[in-house]
């Protein structure tokens, strides 16, 4: 944006290239807001639902800690992806545990662990260990989509008080 590009103090006038004077309203006609791709609008869906959920401590009261470590490989399974390890605070974590899939490729695909997590919880069982497959799809250039099928293997550890 050029200096000439700017609003004027906030007064509802906006200075457009070439000095030219006019309103907020004409100007916001002329601004392109790019469209979401369905990846965007999944995971922004997914978002307000996270979001919505009670908070783990709400939802589970004699939860104390939480740490997930997470195994992303590839859907043969075999070829390790990535890894994350994360400490979940209790008290502010949403109880929707989900975790996008790190496919750049991959739409609408995503491993939720809200249900084996409550599981584990109803079970007071201290370690969770499953694995979990990406139902997301992935498109290759000018192909078909086809099924992504990432693998997330997963290890929960949870403390009680």
């Amino acid at each position: 944006m050029r200096p000439a590009d700017r609003t004027s103090g906030g007064k509802g006038k906006v200075l457009v290239s070439g000095g030219a004077v006019g309103s907020e309203s004409d100007f916001m006609t002329y601004m392109h807001v790019p469209k979401r791709s369905p990846r965007q609008e999944y995971r922004l869906r997914q978002r307000e639902r996270i979001e919505a959920s009670p908070s783990m401590a709400k939802r589970f009261p004699r939860l104390k800690a939480l740490k997930a470590t997470l195994e992303f490989f590839d859907s043969a399974g075999s070829t390790k992806q990535g890894e994350m390890k994360c400490k979940l605070n209790v008290e502010h974590a949403k109880s929707a545990l989900w975790f996008a899939c790190p496919g750049v490729e991959c739409a609408c695909g995503d491993f939720d662990l809200s249900e084996a997590l409550a599981k584990a919880v109803v079970g007071r069982r201290k370690v969770a260990t499953g694995e979990l497959r990406c139902q997301g799809t992935r498109k290759h250039g000018g192909r078909d989509p086809v099924v992504c099928g990432a693998v997330l293997r997963y290890k929960l550890n949870l403390g009680y008080d």
